[in-house]
């Protein structure tokens, strides 16, 4: 008489990634997940399973790939970021899901407190951790704003007159100190894709992701399909995983590029209908290369060509805590950020690497008055770097 074949129960939580060739990252990423241990206090489902969609990466990769304590499935074609979340999804057995992009990395302890705030906050339908934008922790990534027509047309303000720079840039800081400096989960209208935990039953209401969208903006519009659904969003500050986004974004291509415009366009197209994309696109084509940033330039300290970390100080007039702001924007709106105890820094060998090539502006600001102390700008040189490992 055989015996029946039993099936093992189902994880507490099915990790969903998706690899473009970023293998080492991918790699980094799931053995920060394997380490991680979770439990629902509810159910008692334990541990996590990591499911990896290859979008057609170069022979190299896949050869990394094979080797990782995850379940990976490989594509002949690259079917877009979208497509292949779905294809991860349809896979998954966890009682709750999480959507992780590949250049992330969870600290201790950081899925088990999403878990947690997923079902203890009120009417909450996907959480979000605090991301920090290195592995030293030294900077922490900003908010992310909404997509709306106003927004668009805003940037273009910002762009076309100090007067709204200055107000906007006021505002935006504002803002962003509150979610850098929270300590409890705060409500939010959107949440960034690298890192969001939710459950089934949300996504049995809500759908998975709009294949449409073949790169960026489908995470803007699941979170805005969910809260249209009467679930809220909620940033939980406990919770610590770093999204390595310049590691994966030097990648980026020309095709890249277009994908993302026409991925902008869907968006508004599907959110708020053709007439307002179609003035959204006219003004965009014929105002945003009409710019003032050679003026907000002018008022950087040049440091030049650079191929070492900066060293910056202004004067110390009292006893006070700084913020520093690091952008490739002149007007640093948005900006990754680090809290100072003194009005100097010196960028750290390791996130100087993470860098890309290119022009960065950096401001330092007083607090809480956020008054500007200092701001300088340099450019850096093309450099050997290599994939961070933790």
């Amino acid at each position: 008489m055989s015996m029946p074949t039993l099936c093992p129960s189902p994880p507490a939580v099915s990790a969903l990634i998706v690899n473009y060739n970023t293998a080492v990252l991918t790699g980094n990423s799931v053995s920060s997940l394997r380490a991680q241990t979770v439990r629902n206090p509810v159910s008692g489902a334990e541990g996590v399973e990591v499911i990896v969609v290859d979008n057609a990466s170069r022979p190299d990769e896949r050869c990394i790939l094979g080797g990782l304590d995850a379940v990976v499935v490989f594509n002949d074609e690259n079917r877009g970021y979208g497509a292949a979340l779905n294809q991860a999804l349809a896979r998954a057995r966890g009682e709750f899901l999480l959507f992780s992009n590949a250049d992330t990395w969870y600290f201790p302890d950081a899925l088990q407190t999403l878990l947690d705030h997923l079902q203890l906050l009120p009417r909450c339908g996907a959480v979000g951790p605090r991301l920090w934008w290195d592995l030293e922790r030294e900077f922490l990534l900003p908010p992310s704003d909404p997509v709306t027509p106003v927004s668009f047309l805003r940037d273009i303000l910002v762009r076309r007159s100090p007067f709204w720079l200055r107000y906007w840039a006021k505002r935006w800081r504002r803002l962003a100190l509150a979610y850098w400096c929270a300590r409890e989960p705060m409500e939010q209208p959107l949440l960034s894709g690298a890192c969001l935990l939710t459950r089934r039953d949300v996504v049995a209401v809500c759908g998975g992701f709009d294949e449409r969208f073949h790169l960026y903006y489908e995470d803007t519009d699941w979170c805005r399909r969910v809260r249209s659904k009467g679930y809220r969003l909620y940033y939980a500050p406990e919770a610590e995983v770093a999204h390595l986004y310049n590691q994966s974004a030097r990648q980026a291509t020309e095709a890249a590029r277009q994908a993302a415009a026409a991925s902008v366009e869907h968006y508004f197209r599907k959110h708020y209908g053709a007439w307002p994309w179609k003035v959204v696109s006219w003004v965009t084509t014929r105002v945003w290369s009409r710019t003032f940033q050679a003026d907000i330039t002018e008022d950087y300290v040049d440091l030049g060509r650079l191929t070492a970390p900066p060293s910056c100080s202004a004067p110390e007039k009292e006893r006070k805590l700084y913020l520093l702001q690091l952008s490739p924007q002149p007007s640093c709106l948005p900006a990754i950020a680090r809290f100072l105890a003194a009005p100097q820094f010196t960028l750290s060998e390791r996130v100087w690497k993470q860098l890309a090539e290119g022009e960065f502006f950096a401001k330092l600001l007083s607090l809480p008055d956020l008054q500007l102390q200092g701001q300088w700008r340099w450019r850096k040189e093309k450099t050997k770097t290599a994939e961070p490992r933790p």
